[in-house]
């Protein structure tokens, strides 16, 4: 076993672990307006949030504009409605750009986020090269899990791959993609699987880059990893001991990194949504926080805390700060910061990280006897394997005690549900923007980089859906 921050970052990426910074404290907010996330965002960081993440509703995740028809009943739902980049700029507003970290939970029009991004930048006086924070913009996960994809698989590359290049070349402090394994577990994949679907993600991404002429390091140390936190703490904990030497072997010798930088994975962590139950819920505070602390036990950089109401509803205040406060109250409270890779030398670490390691390096073989990840889902062998392991997976266990709500409860329960959605779909005023919109569609037939066409239509206030109708691949 190595020592902490030495290859192959089992023990750590970081020498001194969290002793003299602990891990990103994000917690994921996106209400249905721009200005509700905004006060939310405010609230947070009055609270002593570190990062923000923002997470958007359906339609705009399919690059559907409020007031489209295919939109309706979804607006606002699960997030944020962004049609222009007025609307991100309130979402952003009072925000200092510069110097606070922005998560944006965005795929398929991740390019066009991004490009509204850049302009609300731009407009509020902040260089572009100076914004901080991570796109998800991971398209492989959504054909295999999520299922929020627009284009064909190979468009839907192209464009996420395009985004990798323009920050690579532009955006010096922003991670273009966040690799995930987590969402495939959530849809039922196993641990070890987890871990493999995020390696095997990430060297479809490394070796787009590299047709397009980039080098290994320069990709690789731009990347970040999506894993979830399940129930069993010493084997959660355990994985990403396993996920960060296995991928930094990997990038040395399959892939011929040589920088530290690029074999260092860098880690979120959200705890998962799937081990809570409805019933009785404020005993997911608990389930949350055991999550929370495996995550912690195993070093990764930024953590997300599942409310104890996400179960039923979009976090109100009361869960979002409860989710807060577990991980101040982790860091400042208790002594898991104070040491450096606390689990390091213990004998069942140690041995559910070889049991795992070697599931995990099963996996990966499978993957690459099935055309990688790419072939495999264009197969439908992956997503299948999913699924039957999803049937032998069960759910939260929810006990006799569960059934029954104490008056506290229900007293939060009445306290924390939605606000009602709007009953008419919000209308969207568009400007003349003919030449910005046909200039990405000239983009898109050439085959060069669309994002800066993107930045030029949100300049010019295209909204979203001219901006993704302008993206469909043209016969």
């Amino acid at each position: 076993m190595a020592e902490p921050g030495e290859y192959p970052y089992d023990a750590g990426i970081h020498p001194t672990g969290y002793t003299t910074k602990v891990w990103t404290m994000r917690q994921l907010a996106g209400l249905s307006t721009a200005g509700s996330t905004n006060e939310r965002f405010h609230y947070l960081l009055g609270l002593g949030e570190t990062g923000l993440s923002l997470a958007f509703d359906l339609p705009t995740q399919l690059g559907l504009d409020p007031d489209d028809p295919r939109a309706e009943g979804e607006v606002g739902r699960t997030g944020v409605s962004i049609a222009t980049v007025d609307d991100l700029a309130e979402v952003f507003k009072g925000i200092p750009l510069d110097r606070l970290s922005v998560s944006m939970t965005i795929n398929a029009t991740a390019p066009i986020l991004l490009a509204m991004w850049v302009v609300v930048a731009e407009e509020s006086g902040v260089d572009p090269a100076s914004l901080r924070g991570t796109l998800q913009n991971e398209m492989p996960k959504e054909f295999l899990a999520r299922k929020a994809y627009i284009y064909d698989i190979d468009t839907s590359m192209r464009y996420s791959l395009d985004v990798l290049e323009h920050c690579i070349r532009h955006l010096p402090t922003v991670n273009p993609v966040s690799l995930s394994g987590g969402h495939a577990r959530e849809a039922g994949a196993s641990r070890a699987l987890e871990v493999a679907c995020g390696i095997a993600d990430a060297e479809v991404y490394l070796q787009g880059m590299v047709d397009r002429g980039l080098g290994v390091d320069e990709v690789a140390r731009r990347f970040t990893f999506i894993f979830g936190a399940h129930m069993e703490l010493l084997a959660e904990a355990a994985k990403f001991r396993v996920v960060r030497s296995l991928y930094a072997q990997r990038l040395r010798e399959r892939w011929g990194a040589t920088d530290e930088r690029a074999m260092k994975m860098r880690v979120q962590v959200n705890t998962f949504g799937s081990a809570l139950a409805h019933q009785e819920p404020l005993n997911n505070v608990v389930r949350s926080t055991i999550q929370a602390l495996a995550a912690v036990l195993g070093g990764v950089q930024s953590l997300h805390v599942c409310s104890f109401d996400e179960a039923y509803q979009t976090p109100g205040e009361l869960g979002a700060r409860i989710a807060l406060r577990t991980h101040q109250i982790m860091a400042e409270e208790t002594d898991v910061a104070r040491y450096v890779d606390p689990l390091g030398g213990s004998a069942v670490i140690e041995r559910i990280a070889a049991e795992m390691r070697s599931e995990v390096e099963d996996w990966l073989r499978r993957i690459e006897d099935h055309g990688g990840m790419l072939g495999s889902i264009r197969s439908g062998w992956l997503e299948s394997e999913i699924e039957d392991l999803a049937q032998r997976e069960p759910g939260p266990r929810v006990g006799v005690k569960d059934q029954l709500r104490s008056e506290t409860e229900e007293v939060v329960l009445q306290r924390e549900r939605h606000k009602p959605l709007p009953s008419v779909q919000r209308g969207v005023e568009r400007r003349a923007c003919d030449a910005e919109l046909k200039a990405i569609r000239d983009a898109v037939a050439s085959g060069v980089n669309v994002m800066p066409t993107l930045i030029e239509a949100a300049r010019a206030r295209a909204s979203l859906g001219q901006m993704c109708e302008a993206m469909a691949p043209q016969d």
